[in-house]
């Protein structure tokens, strides 16, 4: 059964519980008394393509706290009940995007069917399928972690939310992605397009500034990778054809791509792109006809030798730190210790590491049972200096703030809802009564 909603809505939809016109309430009370006369003839719902329940919504004026919108009290006088999950001003960046998509494509003379898809049952606004008509091609809008893009889908580019990841691989064979943001702009949202390369920052641009051609979604920076790289673009609806390999090995040979590449994925200490392009340029047969591609590849050999023994060092001497913690029962420590121990190894555990993290959260299960943990959570946070017998590696900056990165409902991870950019704990909701 859906809890009581408890939670501050920030996002809408205008007209009916079906509407895709969304719409956000400003959070100062004299901005939420212009929004008011702007649609005092107007309703707003907690739209059912925002995972909401259909009921109507009001606006919630304080002058002490972040205004909202609510749900109509129930006429029987019982508590209104909503299982709708995302509630921040990203909760209706799906409505957006396809205003702004539609918008963008219709001037220039394209048409599209829009789709809220929902592969696997996903969060409703999690992915948005824009599909050109007449075989233009289609983009797959991933607004959050809940899917995971297929990069090798014939037809479909895929486009990338802030929250989620790409591997260096993927980089240095696709060229590039393209990736997504919404920028608050008063009571609205505004799409813009980024362009991530391998050792590149990602660059921004304005949807206008982009354009749809028979290669998939173009922006200026994808013009100057293309050029920096003397070859042909990969196809980003699929794979380069044999005549774009052909042609890029004959401007470019293959030699000289590939030791780039490996140079490039040095200098950012990307191990896991060093270890695939040593197994590319070992696959190529280079090493064996060329002097300088056996040199970089044996260089890149004792590289990885050597970042891989420091890391077993380090691994060791943070567990060790950790098991010594324990040992000696020092409370403000564990959590830190654990939580790098988790960051570092995750599954990748040895028995014996197995085992000292096993330790670990029993320890922390231990102290959360009795009223010191109590005490010590409901205390204001410490700072980086009363930490000082941490290794220094492993202490927060002394001019921050530390709290432990848990919160009772998991032990050496993120708290519950950390990872969804469009659950509470990344837009910055707060819990708080209708």
């Amino acid at each position: 059964m859906p809890e009581r909603d408890r939670r501050r809505i920030q996002t809408a939809v205008l007209g009916s519980a079906g509407s895709e016109e969304p719409l956000i309430l400003p959070m100062e009370a004299i901005e939420v008394d212009a929004f008011r006369r702007r649609h005092e003839h107007d309703t707003f719902w907690c739209g059912q393509l925002l995972g909401g329940c259909g009921g109507r919504l009001t606006t919630k004026l304080y002058t002490d706290r972040v205004c909202h919108f609510a749900h109509h009290p129930d006429p029987s006088g019982l508590p209104h009940l909503c299982g709708r999950q995302a509630r921040g001003v990203s909760s209706a960046d799906h409505l957006y995007m396809k205003a702004a998509a539609s918008t963008w494509l219709e001037a220039r003379g394209l048409r599209a069917a829009f789709h809220y898809a929902r592969p696997g049952g996903a969060p409703v606004g999690s992915v948005v399928d824009i599909v050109l008509e007449h075989g233009g091609g289609a983009l797959r809008v991933h607004l959050d972690t809940a899917v995971a893009p297929a990069w090798d889908d014939e037809g479909i580019e895929p486009v990338l939310g802030l929250s989620v990841p790409v591997d260096a691989e993927t980089l240095v064979r696709r060229w590039y992605v393209h990736r997504v943001r919404f920028d608050s702009v008063g009571t609205a949202r505004r799409v813009r397009i980024g362009t991530e390369a391998f050792a590149r920052e990602t660059e921004w641009f304005a949807l206008d500034d982009c354009a749809m051609t028979d290669e998939g979604l173009r922006t200026p920076a994808v013009e100057r990778i293309i050029r920096s790289r003397r070859t042909p673009a990969p196809r980003a609806l699929g794979h380069p054809t044999a005549a774009d390999t052909v042609s890029g090995m004959a401007e470019r040979p293959e030699s000289e791509e590939l030791l780039r590449q490996l140079a490039d994925a040095r200098r950012t200490e990307s191990m896991d792109t060093v270890e695939a392009l040593c197994r590319r340029l070992k696959r190529s047969g280079l090493p064996e006809r060329e002097q300088a591609a056996a040199a970089a590849l044996k260089e890149a050999r004792a590289w990885l030798s050597q970042r891989l023994e420091r890391l077993a060092e380090e691994r060791r001497a943070l567990f060790g730190d950790l098991r010594q913690a324990i040992d000696e029962r020092r409370t403000g420590e564990v959590p830190v210790l654990l939580a790098r121990a988790d960051a570092t190894a995750g599954r990748d555990r040895s028995r014996e590491e197995d085992a000292i993290a096993s330790a670990a959260a029993a320890f922390l299960d231990d102290l959360k049972r009795s009223a010191r943990w109590e005490q010590r959570d409901s205390a204001p946070p410490v700072r980086g200096p009363k930490f000082s017998r941490i290794p220094s590696r492993y202490a927060p900056p002394a001019d921050e703030p530390f709290r432990a990165p848990f919160d009772g409902r998991t032990v050496g991870g993120a708290p519950q809802g950390a990872g969804s950019p469009r659950g509470p704990a990344a837009t910055g909701q707060a819990h708080a009564g209708p």
